[in-house]
């Protein structure tokens, strides 16, 4: 019985084309690549951490045909919402990537510009906790940026 149970999730989850969170299956063109990012460190990492976990090798001497362009991540803060005293209440965090994908070989230049948006609370009486959220939060739409961009990289025709 068990085992039924077992196999019937098995076939119900990979029918539905349930995969897990992360896993992307990128095209054979962009399985070998040079990344050039003028990002964070932390940023660099997360994205070169994913690639490889997707698949994707970099040639230790740069002589790959094909190069991912990453250009400076830019997080910007607006107040969202003021209290009834005048200070913020809410802040917004906008941020852009502008990344492009060269491949020698197949001809291919694609540019793209992603955005993600992310808001959080002030608490005024906890400065702390207010400076711990925003940096939870820039991290966070840095990781939804690199899935996004992993997404796009998925889309590329061979």
């Amino acid at each position: 019985m068990k085992h039924i149970v077992l196999t019937a999730l098995v076939l119900i989850t990979s029918a539905c084309g349930w995969q897990l969170r992360g896993v992307v299956v990128l095209p054979e063109s962009v399985q070998v690549m040079t990344l050039e990012s003028q990002a964070s460190n932390r940023f660099n990492q997360r994205l070169r951490q994913q690639l490889l976990f997707n698949g994707v090798t970099f040639p230790e001497d740069a002589s790959s045909k094909v190069r991912l362009q990453i250009e400076p991540v830019a997080i910007e803060r607006l107040t969202l919402s003021v209290s009834s005293t005048g200070q913020a209440a809410e802040y917004e965090l906008n941020a852009q990537l502008n990344a492009r994908l060269i491949d020698l070989e197949n001809g291919i230049d694609i540019s793209w510009n992603i955005s993600g948006r992310r808001t959080f609370n002030n608490d005024v009486d906890s400065v702390i906790g207010t400076a711990s959220e925003e940096k939870t939060q820039r991290q966070e739409i840095e990781d939804d940026l690199i899935r996004k961009l992993m997404i796009r990289l998925q889309k590329v025709q061979q």
